[in-house]
Parts: structure tokens; C-alpha cells; sequence
């Protein structure tokens, strides 16, 4: 008992540094959840002393050998910090598990319902639906000042709002009760509710399932996001990706849904023929970003909106932005003339050019193919990456980005009309 009061004591003085983990966590989760177009409420806590100590003597109890020291103690017990994920609709707990994958590094995933020992009621109902994860924040996605966060392990709790509520109720009653072992009448209450829970969730999947039928119609204009990212997960999953590959690559919606706002294009009848003439290649960029490269691509007043929606999310340097001017100066005319050399050499490949189109073509040598690679992954760093080069390099790319321009207007200045 005295290496419990102990461990407790030691932890409260170290219960800032849990809790500031698991805000930093629900931050960048809640951020990466609204952007991908994921309604849920995310909230955080660091583990309560009372409560802590009391599963600490239960673990303590069951254990064949006693813990030796603190450190034992901090090893065994993993929710310290805790992350809760209430989403709206259950369905979309696999999109929420992808996005959860790709941002944290993961120690251990666990899925409810599982039977790891015989319940004290006979059950009708399969009890508590959601997804557990033991992870830890990734350094590189936080600031020089918060990366001694990263060593934190976090319990990350994924349920349908209904759900966590259920469950809430059940756990401290059935776990946690003040006045003795419940009653099997008691037991067969909390049941019927979890029966209620279930029945609640089908109601809630069959409602996302009207919402985007209703959405599918031609003449749908997108209210927000959200709307939007469930329109396009179920036409790529129709017309294109496998559901597993739209989920890891989705990206930001919401910038996506700003855009196409701000260009009047907010809508099924104006977004689909976008749609339909984006390739969707397995590369770096998500499926947001190349939608958005087919909207802007050789049009500079589409390019204009879409960084000035990016600068007021992420902040450039005077230098910097002029040299990122600079570039997309030279990149942009370029970019519409190899988007007319590709039409024209082949009619059914309209919008954003393919460097594999233009090799097929055989028109173009490889220095300059190589050359427009280069000029392409620039563009594509400078347009969505967070972090850009030194201003040097980008002038360095923009006089290249020129020059190409000037050869390939000579040798295909029929195709600029």
C-alpha cells in the first residue's frame, strides 16, 4: 500500500504533463478529423488520482506477484492519458481508424465487442462497439518545445456518441458501484439499454446512408464539409477506389469544400465532370490535393484563390512568398501548354497533364522530361505542402520554369490558342 500512495503522489505531480499530452493529441485528431470531413466530438483527460488508485489496488489484488516499484506501475497502467472519439454516425469508424493510423504511431489497436472473460449476466446483447488504440504522438508533428510529449503513452477510445454514453453509465455502475453488486434486475436494465444503444446505432447508420442518397442528386449544392466528403467517398467507391484506399488518402476536405465555394463550383452537377477527369494516381498527394491540382491546373486565377485560402491557414515569410509568386509566374503558363500539347495529342486526356502521357507521346527528349518532373514536385510542394524550400531555391526553379517555357513555346506555340 505504501508503494500505491506512493506511485499516487509521484503522478500527481507529473498529472500536467499527461494531461497536456492528451490535449496536444486531441487537438491534431480533432483538426485531422474535421478537415477529412469526420463529424465527432473529441475530448481529453488525464486519469483522475481517486480513480487511478483505486484500479491501481485492484491490478495490484490480481496480480500473482505484487508490483516492486513505481515503474512497474507506470508500465502496466496505459490510460494515464486518455482521448475519447464520440463519432455521430458508427459507420464511420473504419474511416476514423485510417485517419488514426496515419497520424500516431501506434503500440497496440483493440476492437470491442470481445468476450476475454464469461460475464455475471447472461447478455441478449453483444455489449460495448468500438475500436481502442495505444499510441503515441509522432515528432514530427510537433513544435521543438513539445517533443519530449512524443515518449506519453495515450488510450485512444473510438465510439459512436451513443455508445460512450452506454458505456459510461455501464462501467460505473458495473465497476465502479457505491452501494454493493448490482441485481440481476439491475443487470438486465443496463441490457435492455444496451439493446436501445445498438438499435440507436442502425438508426444512426440508416440516416448517414438517406443523407447521402439525398446528396448523390444532380442538382445537390454542398452546405458544408461534411456533406462533400461523403458524396465523394461514395462515388470513388463506385467509380475508382477501393473504400480501404479512400479512407487513408481522403486529405482535407474542408480546404477542398472552401475552394470550390469561393469558384462557384459547389455543387454534384459542377464537381463530378472534375471528377470524372482526375486520374487518381497512388502517389504522395491525397485525394483532396488532386482533385484541387485538376480544378487550378494552368489557370492562374483559380491558383491565386486557392494560395491566398492557403496563407490565411499557414503563414509565409515576405522573401519566400515573393519567390513562390515568382514561380507559379513561370509554372502556370508552362502548365497550360503542357496540359494543351497532352490534349491535343491525345483528346481524351482533358485537364492536368500525365508526365507518363507525355513520354508516350514521344514528342518531348528526356532532359526535358526530366526537367518538368522536377518543376512538378516544386509546384506540388510549394501548392500543398506545409513546410516550403529557401526562397533561393524557388528563384533558382522559377528561372528553370522559365526557361523551359521559352523552348517549348517555340517548338509547340501552335498548341497556346
Amino acid at each position: 500500500m505504501d508503494l500505491i500512495n506512493q506511485f499516487i503522489e509521484n503522478y500527481k505531480k507529473k498529472m500536467n504533463f499527461y494531461e497536456t499530452a492528451g490535449r496536444l493529441a486531441a487537438g491534431q485528431l480533432e483538426a485531422a478529423l474535421q478537415s477529412s470531413g469526420i463529424r465527432a466530438i473529441v475530448t481529453f483527460r488525464a486519469k483522475h488520482p481517486g480513480r487511478l488508485k483505486n484500479k491501481v489496488q485492484r491490478r495490484n489484488a490480481k496480480r500473482p506477484v505484487p508490483y516492486k516499484n513505481m515503474r512497474e506501475i507506470y508500465e502496466d497502467i496505459v490510460d494515464l492519458s486518455g482521448v475519447r472519439v464520440s463519432l455521430y454516425f458508427p459507420g464511420d469508424r473504419e474511416m476514423a481508424n485510417s485517419l488514426i493510423c496515419d497520424l500516431f504511431d501506434i503500440l497496440e489497436t483493440k476492437q470491442f465487442p470481445e468476450q476475454s472473460k464469461p460475464p455475471t449476466y447472461n447478455k441478449r446483447f453483444s455489449g460495448y462497439w468500438a475500436n481502442h488504440y495505444r499510441a503515441r504522438l509522432r515528432e514530427d508533428g510537433l513544435e521543438a518545445s513539445q517533443k519530449r510529449y512524443a515518449s506519453a503513452r495515450i488510450e485512444i477510445q473510438v465510439a459512436s456518441v451513443l455508445m460512450h454514453a452506454w458505456s459510461e453509465v455501464e462501467h460505473d455502475l458495473v465497476y465502479k458501484p457505491l452501494q454493493g453488486t448490482l441485481s440481476e434486475e439491475e443487470l438486465a436494465i443496463l441490457d435492455e439499454l444496451n439493446g436501445l444503444v445498438l438499435a440507436g446505432e442502425i438508426a444512426l447508420e440508416r440516416l448517414q446512408e438517406a443523407g447521402n442518397e439525398r446528396i448523390r442528386s444532380k442538382d445537390t449544392t454542398f452546405g458544408n464539409q461534411y456533406e462533400l466528403a461523403s458524396y465523394l467517398y461514395k462515388y470513388l467507391s463506385r467509380n475508382h477506389l477501393s473504400p480501404e484506399d479512400i479512407d487513408l488518402r481522403m486529405g482535407n476536405v474542408e480546404l477542398l469544400f472552401r475552394l470550390i465555394s469561393r469558384l462557384g463550383l459547389n455543387g454534384v452537377r459542377q464537381v463530378e465532370p472534375v471528377l470524372r477527369s482526375v486520374k487518381f494516381e497512388k502517389d504522395r498527394r491525397n485525394i483532396s490535393q488532386q482533385i484541387i491540382d485538376q480544378i487550378i491546373t494552368g489557370n492562374a486565377k483559380r491558383y491565386e484563390v486557392y494560395q491566398e485560402l492557403r496563407q490565411n491557414d499557414y503563414q509565409t515569410d515576405p522573401a519566400t512568398a515573393q519567390a513562390i509568386t515568382g514561380f507559379f509566374m513561370q509554372w502556370i503558363p508552362l502548365e497550360d501548354l503542357l496540359n494543351r500539347i497532352t490534349y491535343k495529342n491525345s483528346p481524351k486526356k482533358k485537364g492536368a497533364f500525365n508526365i507518363n502521357s507525355l513520354k508516350r507521346m514521344n514528342i518531348l527528349d528526356n532532359d526535358c522530361l526530366n526537367q518538368i518532373v522536377s518543376l512538378r514536385k516544386t509546384r506540388n510542394v510549394l501548392i500543398h505542402d506545409i513546410e516550403t524550400p529557401e526562397a533561393a531555391s524557388i528563384e533558382k526553379q522559377g528561372e528553370e520554369a522559365r526557361k523551359l517555357l521559352e523552348k517549348l513555346t517555340v517548338q509547340f506555340g501552335q498548341y497556346q490558342n
